[in-house]
């Protein structure tokens, strides 16, 4: 037993009903716990970076967070500076991260100053214990925390802040 399916760029193809279900009946099991977003974005790991990329052959920062929340039945904005204008602020006073909670999106790039205004160019996504998973070379965890291995100062220093985009 097979589905048909069209692809965007009109061919056609199938799809074993095993290994499918109708949109309707996937997107009301769907559910972008902490958990289920966590172990999606693990799962991407190692996928190369690709500037506009969603895909596994490639796949940018926002790209990576959007697909994340979207196969967890959620839809963000296609990029990073849109993104940021979705979801919940979660308080992150002088880089304080314990209010954080797995799958928040951190935002990153220029602070707000008098004569220009804020400028988000990368997010990443909240794992707990300091650390994070983003698109950066390819799809990989990096912490804030400075004594870890995995420490990535640089974006420690240009983080802007944390939405929260899932009651949990």
């Amino acid at each position: 037993m097979f589905y048909d399916v069209k692809y965007p760029d009109g061919r056609t193809g199938f799809v074993t009903r095993a290994d499918a279900q109708p949109y309707d009946q996937w997107k009301a099991k769907a559910a972008p716990t902490e958990s289920n977003l966590v172990g999606t974005a693990r799962r991407l790991m190692g996928i190369p970076y690709l500037w506009g990329g969603t895909s596994v052959k490639g796949m940018d920062c926002s790209g990576f967070t959007k697909t994340v929340y979207f196969l967890n039945g959620q839809t963000l904005a296609r990029d990073a500076s849109q993104q940021v204008n979705q979801g919940t602020l979660v308080p992150t006073p002088n880089n304080d991260f314990s209010q954080l909670r797995p799958g928040d999106l951190l935002f990153f790039g220029t602070p707000a100053t008098a004569e220009k205004s804020e400028r988000v160019v990368h997010v990443g996504m909240w794992l707990g214990n300091n650390e994070f998973i983003h698109a950066s070379g390819h799809i990989r965890v990096a912490s804030l925390d400075p004594k870890a291995t995995n420490f990535n100062e640089f974006e420690l220093k240009r983080f802007l802040q944390a939405k929260r985009m899932s009651t949990f």
